[in-house]
């Protein structure tokens, strides 16, 4: 069995603390106001050991906080604790970076990688397992998410599984094949016995429909055939008189064909005849859109232009400056002298100190050799000197000239641009001139062109078409004959009208006839369609009432076979894994029930704390292990309730103190 203990816990910009550390014993208090950090210290013991906080959470908003802007610091959380007796120190750190954070993981002071340092943990046991050891809320979490979750938990953690129950009963075999894969059998039952709500559902329907069209009466008309026939004698009758009068209408219709031809030929000259006169509107439609297009490019000519002789005024007033300044920098660069030519005459004047000849020692007058060696020194001294000055002025007036020579460059660069703005000044003020005479000239053509293009199209004159008149003349004549012929007209229509209205009478009779015909064979049908649905769905139902009376008692005696394994590991409470709903019917569930009150519901505080420690200790028994157990909101159960354990207990309480831990 795997015994851990929590010797010390130390933090570092973690939350609400700069760097605390904290010492723990085998029963630990850790009190304090709200906000304090005692919640804190709990979530630093799980991100170390599981990665998450006490909540279950990732350790996301953890770095500290000043004035509202976390610590650049790293942040660190730090265990030591004993494995059955050899201690170790685990650390999680926490760095901040451009983008992102990185954790770094040590084990001893050795740094691992993240996968070396699970590995080191689950020694002991997986992340999962330790929270749940550790901390009642997390199963409690868990139950209150999904109960078959839980009891699947409960179950794997005892070595129970559903399975194994029904290698164990093979009458039960079949279940597997009854959800799709994971599903628990209270999904499954949930599903079959909304199956069989349905399938009754369905029954009495079924049942109703067959009653109502039991009872359902179908009209019959026995004088429907004898209609019908009468009306197929009247309509030989009209086809026979339609007959003689068709042959009397082709001549009528040959005629009216040569005149419709003839109409469209003369709608066609009249076309013809028009076709000039909205030409010559297109052409001067045409003509003004050009003359206005025109018009807009001079204006954009003339607005070139004017920009043009802007920036010629402004080049003319640039080199005008630039001359002037030019000029003045020339006639003070004439006037600029070499300032050496005093000191140049002086060293030229300059002759030998005979002072040099006497000895600065004894003041006996030197040799004649070294005198001489010291007015050759003086000469070369004073020839240096001037040598020097004399490349001085020679420098002077080499920069002199340079000098002269780029202001005059300057100068001619200035008269050439403003030589060139004069000229382009010219030339836009006449281009400026011309535009605007362009401009106006297309004003006046635009507004005389917008005169003729508002005058409307004449119609085409066809008193002189000789082609037209005769036409016209044969359509004359035409329309004359069709008027003496005549059609007929007026006697198909009233035979045309009273053969549709047979018809019609007649599809009504036969519509009657089909009508009440399918109506009776519908009925005969319905009725037998209905009854052979019937036995489907009375024998679905059995089905599925057969399925769900064998679920209902897989489901209790398996959950009787849970109970049994797990409840042996709880003392205050025990698990209830099976309840049953208003009508009667099972229903899987997990509930923890202390001296018959449901924790979720009813049951006091201090009694949940109780029932916390259980379920924790008896989660610790269930996996072979011995973990530190966290219990929150301890400051409402008296500390004699708390119940002595072989493991470490880490109790956290509201009191009004600064943050404490203590052992008590």
């Amino acid at each position: 069995m795997e015994k851990v203990t929590l010797k010390k816990l130390s933090v570092e910009n973690y939350k609400k603390f700069e760097a605390k550390e904290f010492d723990f014993a085998g029963r630990t208090e850790v009190s304090g106001r709200n906000r304090q950090g005692k919640t804190s210290l709990m979530d630093a013991y799980f991100d170390v050991l599981t990665g998450k906080l006490a909540d279950g959470t990732l350790p996301n908003n953890i770095r500290r906080k000043v004035d509202g802007e976390e610590v650049n610091d790293p942040v660190v959380r730090e265990l030591v604790i004993d494995v059955d007796g050899t201690e170790y120190v685990v650390q999680k750190k926490t760095k901040k970076g451009k983008s992102s954070n990185t954790v770094e993981y040590y084990v001893n002071g050795i740094k691992r990688n993240k996968t070396e340092y699970m590995e080191i943990l689950k020694r002991i046991a997986d992340p999962d397992t330790i929270a749940m050891c550790s901390n009642a809320r997390v199963f409690l979490n868990e139950i209150q998410k999904a109960t078959a979750k839980a009891r699947e938990t409960l179950g794997g953690i005892a070595g129970f599984s559903e399975s194994q129950f029904r290698a164990e009963h093979p009458e039960y075999e079949w279940i597997k094949n009854e959800g799709v894969e994971g599903d628990s059998i209270e999904e499954i039952l949930k599903a079959r016995r909304r199956d069989l709500r349905k399938a009754k559902s369905d029954v009495d329907d079924i049942a109703k429909q067959i009653r109502k069209e039991q009872s359902r009466q179908v009209e019959c008309d026995e004088t429907l055939p004898a209609q019908r026939d009468d009306l197929l004698d009247l309509l030989k009758e009209n086809e026979k008189q339609e007959k003689v009068l068709c042959d009397a209408s082709r001549e009528y219709d040959r005629i009216s064909i040569e005149l419709a031809g003839l109409k469209r030929s003369r709608d066609a000259l009249v076309e013809k005849a028009g076709k000039t006169a909205r030409e010559k509107h297109d052409r001067i439609t045409s003509l003004l859109y050009t003359l206005k297009s025109d018009k807009k490019n001079a204006e954009n000519k003339l607005r070139l232009a004017e920009m043009d002789l802007e920036h010629a005024n402004k080049g003319i007033e640039r080199h005008k400056a630039a001359l002037a300044q030019a000029k003045k920098k020339y006639t003070e660069a004439l006037k600029e002298k070499w300032g050496g030519d005093t000191e140049l005459t002086a060293i030229r004047g300059e002759e030998f100190d005979p002072e040099l000849a006497i000895c600065p020692t004894c003041g006996q007058t030197l040799p004649e050799e070294q005198v001489e060696t010291a007015k050759r020194k003086f000469e070369f001294n004073k020839q240096s000197r001037i040598s020097k000055k004399l490349g001085e002025k020679e420098q002077f007036e080499k920069n002199k000239r340079t000098k002269l020579e780029q202001i005059t460059e300057d100068g001619n660069e200035a008269s050439e641009g403003l030589k060139t703005a004069n000229e382009t000044k010219k030339e836009a003020e006449a281009a400026i001139e011309a535009t605007k005479k362009e401009i106006t000239s297309l004003a006046l053509e635009i507004a005389e062109t917008e005169k003729e293009a508002e005058k409307p199209i004449p119609e085409p004159d066809m008193s002189g078409d000789e082609e037209y008149k005769a036409v016209c003349g044969k359509i004359s004549a035409l329309e004359e004959s069709l008027n003496g012929i005549g059609n007929g007209e007026n006697d198909r229509i009233l035979l045309s009208n009273n053969r549709h209205s047979l018809e019609a009478k007649l599809r009504d009779v036969e519509a009657k006839i089909k009508t009440q015909t399918a109506r009776l064979e519908e009925k005969a049908n319905n009725l037998e369609t209905m009854q052979e649905e019937q036995k489907k769905l009375s024998q679905k139902q059995a089905n599925i009432q057969q399925k769900v009376d064998q679920l209902t008692k897989y489901s209790i005696e398996k959950n009787k076979a849970l109970a049994a394994v797990i409840n042996p590991h709880f003392k205050h409470f025990q698990f209830q894994f099976l309840d049953y709903t208003q009508d009667g019917e099972p229903m899987e569930t997990c509930r923890m029930i202390c001296n018959g009150i449901d924790y979720a519901n009813g049951l006091n505080h201090s009694d949940r704390i109780l029932c916390d420690i259980d379920l924790v200790m008896g989660l610790q028994e269930m996996n072979d292990l011995r973990l530190p157990v966290w219990v929150d909101d301890t400051e409402s159960i008296n500390s004699d309730r708390i119940p002595g354990l072989d493991t470490q207990m880490i109790l956290l309480k509201v009191s009004d103190g600064e943050l404490s831990v203590k052992n008590i």
